[in-house]
Protein backbone atom coordinates (compact mmCIF):
# COMPACT_ATOMS: atom_id res chain seq x y z
CA UNK A 1 0.00 0.00 0.00
CA UNK A 2 1.36 3.25 -0.99
CA UNK A 3 2.24 5.93 2.03
CA UNK A 4 1.31 9.68 1.59
CA UNK A 5 4.45 11.90 1.90
CA UNK A 6 3.97 15.29 2.20
CA UNK A 7 6.59 18.02 1.54
CA UNK A 8 8.03 20.37 3.56
CA UNK A 9 10.06 23.28 1.69
CA UNK A 10 12.62 25.02 4.32
CA UNK A 11 14.13 28.32 3.20
CA UNK A 12 15.63 31.53 4.71
CA UNK A 13 13.97 35.00 4.74
CA UNK A 14 17.35 37.11 4.13
CA UNK A 15 15.76 40.27 5.56
CA UNK A 16 12.83 41.11 8.09
CA UNK A 17 11.49 44.36 8.76
CA UNK A 18 9.88 44.96 12.02
CA UNK A 19 7.25 47.15 11.92
CA UNK A 20 5.09 49.19 14.59
CA UNK A 21 1.69 47.17 15.27
CA UNK A 22 -1.53 48.34 13.11
CA UNK A 23 -5.00 48.12 13.04
CA UNK A 24 -5.76 45.38 10.12
CA UNK A 25 -7.48 42.15 9.95
CA UNK A 26 -5.68 39.15 9.62
CA UNK A 27 -6.19 37.98 5.82
CA UNK A 28 -6.61 34.11 4.95
CA UNK A 29 -3.04 33.99 3.51
CA UNK A 30 -1.43 36.15 6.14
CA UNK A 31 0.94 34.80 9.19
CA UNK A 32 1.49 37.49 11.81
CA UNK A 33 4.23 37.86 13.67
CA UNK A 34 4.38 39.89 17.07
CA UNK A 35 7.73 40.79 18.92
CA UNK A 36 8.19 41.37 22.21
CA UNK A 37 11.62 43.02 23.64
CA UNK A 38 11.01 42.15 27.35
CA UNK A 39 12.88 44.87 28.97
CA UNK A 40 10.29 47.57 27.30
CA UNK A 41 7.54 45.81 29.05
CA UNK A 42 8.98 45.01 32.58
CA UNK A 43 7.79 48.13 33.99
CA UNK A 44 4.20 47.27 33.23
CA UNK A 45 4.23 43.85 34.42
CA UNK A 46 1.78 45.33 37.20
CA UNK A 47 -0.83 46.73 34.82
CA UNK A 48 -0.83 43.80 32.40
CA UNK A 49 -1.01 41.31 35.79
CA UNK A 50 -4.73 43.07 35.82
CA UNK A 51 -5.76 41.06 32.47
CA UNK A 52 -4.54 37.52 33.71
CA UNK A 53 -6.77 34.93 35.68
CA UNK A 54 -6.16 34.01 39.30
CA UNK A 55 -5.10 30.75 38.25
CA UNK A 56 -2.51 32.39 36.16
CA UNK A 57 -1.21 34.34 39.07
CA UNK A 58 -1.22 31.32 41.03
CA UNK A 59 1.29 29.77 38.35
CA UNK A 60 3.19 33.34 37.63
CA UNK A 61 4.32 33.02 41.78
CA UNK A 62 5.27 29.11 41.20
CA UNK A 63 8.20 30.22 39.16
CA UNK A 64 11.21 30.50 41.16
CA UNK A 65 13.03 33.55 39.66
CA UNK A 66 11.45 36.81 39.45
CA UNK A 67 12.56 37.10 35.70
CA UNK A 68 10.34 34.18 35.17
CA UNK A 69 7.64 35.43 36.38
CA UNK A 70 7.63 38.73 35.28
CA UNK A 71 8.15 36.58 31.71
CA UNK A 72 4.94 34.71 31.84
CA UNK A 73 2.94 37.80 33.00
CA UNK A 74 4.07 39.74 30.48
CA UNK A 75 4.19 37.28 27.66
CA UNK A 76 0.87 35.41 28.76
CA UNK A 77 -1.03 38.85 29.20
CA UNK A 78 0.50 40.02 25.63
CA UNK A 79 -0.75 36.91 24.03
CA UNK A 80 -4.18 37.46 25.10
CA UNK A 81 -4.20 41.25 23.78
CA UNK A 82 -3.25 39.78 20.51
CA UNK A 83 -5.93 37.16 20.52
CA UNK A 84 -8.41 39.62 21.28
CA UNK A 85 -7.36 41.90 18.58
CA UNK A 86 -8.29 39.13 15.93
CA UNK A 87 -11.82 37.66 18.06
CA UNK A 88 -13.28 41.21 19.13
CA UNK A 89 -13.14 39.03 22.53
CA UNK A 90 -12.47 41.42 25.50
CA UNK A 91 -9.07 40.66 26.62
CA UNK A 92 -10.24 39.71 30.39
CA UNK A 93 -12.60 37.07 28.50
CA UNK A 94 -9.76 34.81 26.46
CA UNK A 95 -9.14 31.57 28.11
CA UNK A 96 -7.00 29.04 26.91
CA UNK A 97 -7.26 26.16 26.42
CA UNK A 98 -5.23 22.90 25.60
CA UNK A 99 -5.26 19.94 23.58
CA UNK A 100 -4.30 16.71 24.84
CA UNK A 101 -0.53 17.68 23.28
CA UNK A 102 -0.89 20.56 25.84
CA UNK A 103 -0.91 22.88 22.74
CA UNK A 104 -2.97 25.54 23.42
CA UNK A 105 -5.89 26.94 21.30
CA UNK A 106 -9.50 28.72 22.04
CA UNK A 107 -12.35 26.50 21.49
CA UNK A 108 -14.22 29.49 20.87
CA UNK A 109 -12.32 30.19 17.67
CA UNK A 110 -10.77 27.35 16.23
CA UNK A 111 -10.11 28.70 13.39
CA UNK A 112 -7.39 30.98 14.52
CA UNK A 113 -3.84 29.56 15.06
CA UNK A 114 -1.28 30.68 17.50
CA UNK A 115 2.01 29.97 18.82
CA UNK A 116 4.38 31.69 21.21
CA UNK A 117 8.17 30.97 21.65
CA UNK A 118 10.66 33.17 24.22
CA UNK A 119 14.05 33.02 24.46
CA UNK A 120 16.24 36.00 27.17
CA UNK A 121 15.21 38.84 26.02
CA UNK A 122 12.63 38.28 23.25
CA UNK A 123 9.31 36.45 22.61
CA UNK A 124 7.28 36.16 19.53
CA UNK A 125 4.13 35.34 18.96
CA UNK A 126 2.28 34.03 15.45
CA UNK A 127 -0.96 33.97 14.53
CA UNK A 128 -2.78 32.81 11.26
CA UNK A 129 -5.75 31.06 10.07
CA UNK A 130 -3.46 28.43 9.29
CA UNK A 131 -1.81 25.88 11.41
CA UNK A 132 1.75 27.42 12.44
CA UNK A 133 4.19 26.77 14.66
CA UNK A 134 7.31 29.01 16.04
CA UNK A 135 10.35 28.85 17.73
CA UNK A 136 12.99 31.64 18.45
CA UNK A 137 16.47 30.77 19.65
CA UNK A 138 19.22 33.16 21.44
CA UNK A 139 22.51 32.08 19.78
CA UNK A 140 24.44 31.65 22.87
CA UNK A 141 28.40 31.94 23.23
CA UNK A 142 29.13 29.43 25.80
CA UNK A 143 26.64 26.63 24.72
CA UNK A 144 28.60 23.33 23.61
CA UNK A 145 26.23 22.00 21.03
CA UNK A 146 28.29 19.42 19.46
CA UNK A 147 27.43 16.82 21.82
CA UNK A 148 23.96 16.79 20.81
CA UNK A 149 24.93 16.32 17.14
CA UNK A 150 24.63 13.10 17.07
CA UNK A 151 20.85 12.75 19.05
CA UNK A 152 18.99 15.48 17.13
CA UNK A 153 20.45 15.26 13.72
CA UNK A 154 20.75 13.12 10.93
CA UNK A 155 24.32 12.30 9.41
CA UNK A 156 23.51 14.97 6.40
CA UNK A 157 21.85 17.66 9.00
CA UNK A 158 25.34 16.81 11.01
CA UNK A 159 27.36 17.09 7.98
CA UNK A 160 26.12 20.39 7.05
CA UNK A 161 26.76 21.87 10.50
CA UNK A 162 29.88 20.62 10.58
CA UNK A 163 30.68 21.86 7.14
CA UNK A 164 29.34 25.55 7.59
CA UNK A 165 31.75 28.52 7.74
CA UNK A 166 29.56 29.13 10.88
CA UNK A 167 28.54 26.37 12.69
CA UNK A 168 26.83 28.01 15.27
CA UNK A 169 24.36 29.98 13.16
CA UNK A 170 23.86 26.36 11.20
CA UNK A 171 23.13 24.49 14.24
CA UNK A 172 20.52 26.38 15.51
CA UNK A 173 18.94 26.79 12.40
CA UNK A 174 18.30 23.47 12.30
CA UNK A 175 17.36 23.62 15.10
CA UNK A 176 14.50 25.92 15.54
CA UNK A 177 13.35 24.67 11.77
CA UNK A 178 12.77 21.60 13.84
CA UNK A 179 11.46 23.08 16.95
CA UNK A 180 8.86 25.28 14.79
CA UNK A 181 7.52 22.16 12.69
CA UNK A 182 7.10 20.04 15.50
CA UNK A 183 5.27 22.81 17.37
CA UNK A 184 3.34 23.33 14.94
CA UNK A 185 2.78 19.60 14.79
CA UNK A 186 2.07 19.49 18.57
CA UNK A 187 4.49 16.72 18.58
CA UNK A 188 6.85 18.40 20.52
CA UNK A 189 10.84 16.79 21.10
CA UNK A 190 10.11 13.08 21.44
CA UNK A 191 11.91 10.37 19.57
CA UNK A 192 11.43 11.18 15.87
CA UNK A 193 12.68 14.99 16.43
CA UNK A 194 16.39 13.51 14.95
CA UNK A 195 14.15 12.53 11.55
CA UNK A 196 12.52 15.68 10.94
CA UNK A 197 14.16 17.47 8.25
CA UNK A 198 15.86 20.82 8.11
CA UNK A 199 17.96 21.66 5.84
CA UNK A 200 17.30 23.50 2.58
CA UNK A 201 15.07 22.55 -0.09
CA UNK A 202 12.22 20.43 -0.56
CA UNK A 203 11.65 17.07 1.46
CA UNK A 204 9.32 14.30 1.43
CA UNK A 205 8.42 12.83 5.36
CA UNK A 206 6.26 9.69 5.84
CA UNK A 207 3.48 10.31 7.37
CA UNK A 208 3.70 7.99 10.12
CA UNK A 209 6.49 10.03 11.03
CA UNK A 210 4.33 13.08 11.70
CA UNK A 211 0.55 11.81 11.22
CA UNK A 212 -0.06 14.61 8.86
CA UNK A 213 -1.45 14.97 5.46
CA UNK A 214 -0.39 18.40 4.88
CA UNK A 215 2.02 20.08 3.14
CA UNK A 216 4.57 22.67 4.92
CA UNK A 217 6.68 25.23 4.84
CA UNK A 218 9.49 26.30 7.09
CA UNK A 219 11.04 29.87 7.16
CA UNK A 220 14.52 30.84 9.00
CA UNK A 221 14.66 34.64 10.23
CA UNK A 222 16.96 36.59 12.18
CA UNK A 223 14.85 38.32 14.34
CA UNK A 224 17.72 40.57 16.39
CA UNK A 225 21.53 40.64 17.72
CA UNK A 226 22.29 36.85 18.29
CA UNK A 227 18.49 35.83 18.04
CA UNK A 228 17.71 33.57 15.46
CA UNK A 229 13.97 32.12 14.61
CA UNK A 230 11.82 29.77 12.15
CA UNK A 231 7.94 29.66 11.34
CA UNK A 232 6.27 26.50 10.54
CA UNK A 233 2.90 26.74 8.52
CA UNK A 234 0.97 24.81 6.73
CA UNK A 235 0.80 24.78 2.90
CA UNK A 236 3.37 24.77 0.37
CA UNK A 237 2.41 28.44 -1.45
CA UNK A 238 4.60 31.81 -1.93
CA UNK A 239 2.91 32.19 1.67
CA UNK A 240 6.41 34.09 2.51
CA UNK A 241 5.57 36.87 0.51
CA UNK A 242 2.71 37.33 3.40
CA UNK A 243 4.83 37.05 6.58
CA UNK A 244 4.74 40.19 8.56
CA UNK A 245 6.57 41.23 11.23
CA UNK A 246 4.97 43.83 13.75
CA UNK A 247 6.87 45.02 16.78
CA UNK A 248 4.24 45.09 20.03
CA UNK A 249 3.62 48.64 21.50
CA UNK A 250 4.72 48.85 24.85
CA UNK A 251 2.04 51.46 25.91
CA UNK A 252 -1.35 50.05 27.70
CA UNK A 253 -3.41 52.08 25.51
CA UNK A 254 -1.85 51.25 22.76
CA UNK A 255 -2.28 47.73 23.57
CA UNK A 256 -5.82 48.60 24.52
CA UNK A 257 -6.21 50.11 20.68
CA UNK A 258 -4.61 47.09 19.32
CA UNK A 259 -7.42 44.85 21.08
CA UNK A 260 -9.85 46.71 19.31
CA UNK A 261 -9.31 45.52 15.66
CA UNK A 262 -12.33 45.12 14.05
CA UNK A 263 -11.88 41.94 12.06
CA UNK A 264 -13.88 41.05 8.79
Amino acid sequence: MRTFKPVIEYSTIKDIKLIPCKLAPLDTDEIIIYTIYLPDFIELKSDLSQFLTSKELKKAQRFFKEIDRSRFIIYRSILKFVLAAHTKLNVKNIYLDYQFNKKPYLASHPWLFFNLSHSEDFAAIAVSRKNVGLDIEYMSKDFNFTSLLPDVFDDNQVLQIQNAADKKHAFYTSWTRKEAFVKALGKGIDEDFKQIPSLDGQHKIDFSLIKNSKNWQVNSFNLADSYLGAVAFENLSAISRNLVFYIIPNKIDKLLEMAQIKNN
